[in-house]
């Protein structure tokens, strides 16, 4: 939370948010043992991220499955197919909703209760069912002080991720009204959720929003359709969540420095995971937005998987320059995918705690 506000804190943040499972699988035949999460054993900052359905609730079933892949329909009518091999590399098939119409038919599902939060049982990141509840979750990490996040999905984000990103992107182009409806709406149903939580007396330490709005050479869309479709529904929701005591994270992969003006327009306060690779750089950043912005990330898994003279070269360059802005939380620019090593993290772990 120091980090987060940049004051003076006891050290610099460590923290991974996605470990991939086959990189765990990977790692314990490398050497971590099996009964410990990789967070636990690397001793890093522990983030309690707890998501909520935020569904259409219609009912989830397997379409389709064979040796490689597997087709489901999920809460929102989205068919999409997955390699088995790969997590959540997902590709769009279909969705119920098209247009207008088929939003209007299906847009009153969308109702607020708090059995979305405290019955939910997945997995932030990959989906997977979890043997315990978001709520026990939640209380979890309340006993253990760790920095709760609540985790909902930014509604620009849910309309790319219910008509996937074609139609989506066209919708904007061609009938951005339609765009702004299903923004608006879900706003409110954000909203409400927010309210309904409060008053049930959950408190959470930061709003942490999952929504790639950007590609490797930019954003998706113009920032005029931002500014004029998308900024004020954003500050609404962000706006509403500070009143109840949270900081605003906003995740989004790509290139993001046309999008961090906008997105600080709206409230957003910290942004991960600034992808390396896309052409972020966090000690630019810091210069640029210094006082307006934390940051979590840009640490580059192409680097981590590389061999140590990179994790070296990556690190000595980043740390240093940004580790007294108290703005900097350590993490890499995405997530930790099988292609790195157990060595190889622990190496990159151990240098980046020697600058602390």
């Amino acid at each position: 939370m120091a980090t987060l506000n940049g004051e003076e804190s006891d050290r610099m943040p460590l923290m991974e948010i996605g470990f991939w499972p086959e990189t765990r699988n990977r790692w314990i035949s490398e050497g971590l043992p099996e009964n410990i999460s990789p967070e636990d054993y690397f001793s890093l900052d522990k983030v309690s991220i707890l998501p909520i359905d935020s569904s259409l609730g219609l009912a989830s079933r397997t379409i389709q499955e064979d040796e490689l892949h597997y087709t489901v329909s999920d809460g929102n009518g989205v068919t999409s197919r997955f390699k088995k091999d790969l997590a959540n590399a997902a590709q769009f098939v279909s969705s119920v909703v098209t247009d207008p119409a088929s939003w209007e038919k299906y847009r009153s599902r969308l109702e607020p209760n708090l059995f979305r939060f405290e019955a939910y049982n997945k997995d932030f990141a990959w989906g997977h069912l979890l043997p315990y509840t978001v709520k026990e979750q939640y209380e979890k990490a309340k006993a253990e002080d760790v920095f709760t996040v609540y985790n909902p999905m930014e509604p620009c984000w849910y309309f790319l991720s219910l008509l996937g990103e074609e139609e989506a992107l066209c919708a904007m182009a061609l009938d951005p009204g339609f765009a702004e409806q299903v923004i608006s709406d879900y706003t409110c149903f954000n909203l409400d959720m927010m309210d309904i939580l409060y008053n049930a007396g959950y408190r959470f330490d930061a709003l942490w929003v999952f929504s790639d709005l950007c590609y490797k050479n930019g954003m998706l869309f113009s920032p005029d359709f931002f500014r004029q479709h998308v900024a004020p529904y954003q500050k609404k929701f962000f706006g509403r969540a500070k009143e109840l005591g949270m900081k605003i994270i906003y995740h989004s992969d790509g290139y993001v420095g046309d999008l961090i003006p906008l997105l600080i327009d709206t409230g957003v306060e910290s942004m991960q995971p600034l992808e390396a690779r896309a052409g972020n750089d966090v000690r630019d950043y810091l210069k640029k937005f210094s006082g307006k912005l934390s940051l979590i990330g840009n640490i580059s898994s192409d680097a981590l998987a590389a061999g140590k003279e990179a994790i070296y070269n990556e690190i000595n360059a980043k740390i240093p320059a940004v580790k007294d802005s108290r703005r900097y939380i350590f993490h890499s620019d995405h997530s930790i995918p099988p292609t790195v090593s157990f060595e190889n993290y622990s190496y990159a772990l151990e240098l980046a705690r020697s600058f602390l």
